[in-house]
């Protein structure tokens, strides 16, 4: 901590003992006085120029101003906007994908239903199936003849 301040002080010295230095040099030297004085007069003219300028001209630079922010606030809508459309868009996709998998899903299982039927139609066969009715000799099998006859077979 005291070596900071010892070097704060050696900083500050040096600053003050330059700045001494420069002004005696200054004061006492006539050409460097007018280079100074010149360079400071010429620095004043030009910031003059540079204000009275800005002050005569202040409202282009106003409505170029504007204009930029207009364009600005235009194309952050626009953006926006366009944003807003594909959140929209991708929310839509997403409950399309949902209702694609669901029926993925369902015609996948009923192939599976169908696939297990076809290998094994003789153990897996629905009620629903109208049976044939038992030949007399040297008949064939024949469908029932109405539906009052069905539901007599089913009881």
């Amino acid at each position: 901590m005291e070596q900071k301040k010892s070097k704060r002080t050696w900083l500050y010295s040096g600053i003050a003992t330059g700045l001494a230095v420069g002004l005696l040099f200054v004061a006492t030297n006539k050409n460097a006085r007018t280079r100074v004085t010149t360079t400071f007069e010429t620095v004043t003219r030009t910031t003059t120029e540079w204000l009275e300028f800005i002050k005569e001209n202040r409202e282009p630079f106003v409505e170029h101003i504007k204009a930029s922010a207009d364009r600005v606030a235009t194309i952050v809508e626009e953006a926006s906007d366009d944003i807003q459309t594909i959140v929209e868009t991708s929310q839509q996709l997403k409950e399309h994908t949902f209702d694609i998998l669901g029926t993925i899903q369902e015609a996948k299982e009923e192939f599976e239903e169908l696939s297990a039927k076809l290998r094994n139609p003789l153990t897996d066969t629905p009620e629903e199936l109208v049976q044939l009715e038992e030949p007399a000799e040297g008949e064939r099998k024949q469908l029932p003849s109405s539906d009052t006859d069905i539901d007599e077979l089913k009881s």
